[in-house]
């Protein structure tokens, strides 16, 4: 069971699940004995079926509007007293509904930080390297894509994606960590992380995938470091072909740069 429900999940986070296996994600995570390996996903899955417990069905509001429609009407010799009462009760009304209204607001502008904070929390535990054992490569890569949303990242975090970038077992967990730097390229520690990474990297789709993102964002520092994976000879051809074409690009920024 925990294996479809980890398929399913992959299909999720890739966009490719139906309604009805959506539905089955939400019974599942509604469950109280959820593995520990999977609570990570629970508490998103929770707080959607939550939220949508709190919004009146369809069928209820069609009711209210149809009892609404339907009230029997005053006779005209009570109307100026029903007319008074009708205005007091709306003015209590709406003093209510706002009251209500922004009582609602504020919880749900709270409960929207905690469940932030609790992603992010989440986030940081999934790439931690005690976790590594622990955790499947696309719940670490989902994790990776998580930092990105964020849209800024404080050093821990940028930390955690260099080391991913660097260690983790798995290559497609390294280059979606390479991609999620990527977007930080303003951050000094980010972009001497991608330098160094030059270093560490020895499977062939990282090496390519630096070189373009060096070259990207123009890196001019990275030059020297390609400069020496494209001598080397245990480095497969497409790679120094790759590494030679970076330092020409780097190297003519240089010199654009000084002229």
């Amino acid at each position: 069971m925990n294996h479809a429900i980890e398929k399913l999940l992959d299909k999720y986070y890739e966009g490719e699940t139906t309604l009805e296996e959506e539905r089955e994600l939400r019974d599942f995570f509604q469950q109280d004995d959820i593995p520990h390996h999977l609570q990570l996903h629970a508490e998103q899955f929770r707080y959607f079926a939550k939220s949508r417990k709190q919004q009146p069905s369809a069928g209820t509001s069609y009711r209210i509007v149809t009892q609404l429609n339907t009230q029997p009407k005053v006779q005209p010799k009570v109307r100026p007293l029903v007319s008074w009462g009708m205005r007091i009760a709306a003015g209590i009304t709406l003093l209510l509904v706002g009251f209500a209204g922004g009582l609602m607001y504020t919880n749900r502008t709270s409960a929207q930080a905690e469940t932030d904070n609790a992603e992010v929390a989440a986030m940081k535990s999934a790439l931690r390297f005690e976790q590594v054992n622990q955790t499947s490569a696309s719940e670490r890569i989902h994790a990776v894509n998580q930092s990105v949303e964020l849209g800024k990242v404080d050093a821990d975090i940028t930390q955690m994606l260099i080391n991913t970038m660097n260690f983790d077992e798995n290559v497609n967990v390294r280059l979606a960590a390479c991609q999620a730097l990527s977007h930080f390229e303003n951050e000094p520690l980010a972009r001497e992380g991608l330098i160094q990474s030059l270093r560490i990297q020895t499977d062939p789709n990282v090496q390519l995938t630096l070189i373009e993102i060096l070259v990207s964002i123009k890196e001019k520092r990275a030059a020297e470091e390609m400069q020496r994976l494209a001598g080397n000879k245990e480095v497969m051809d497409v790679v120094r072909m790759k590494a030679e074409e970076g330092v020409t690009h780097l190297n003519q920024l240089k010199k654009n740069s000084t002229s």
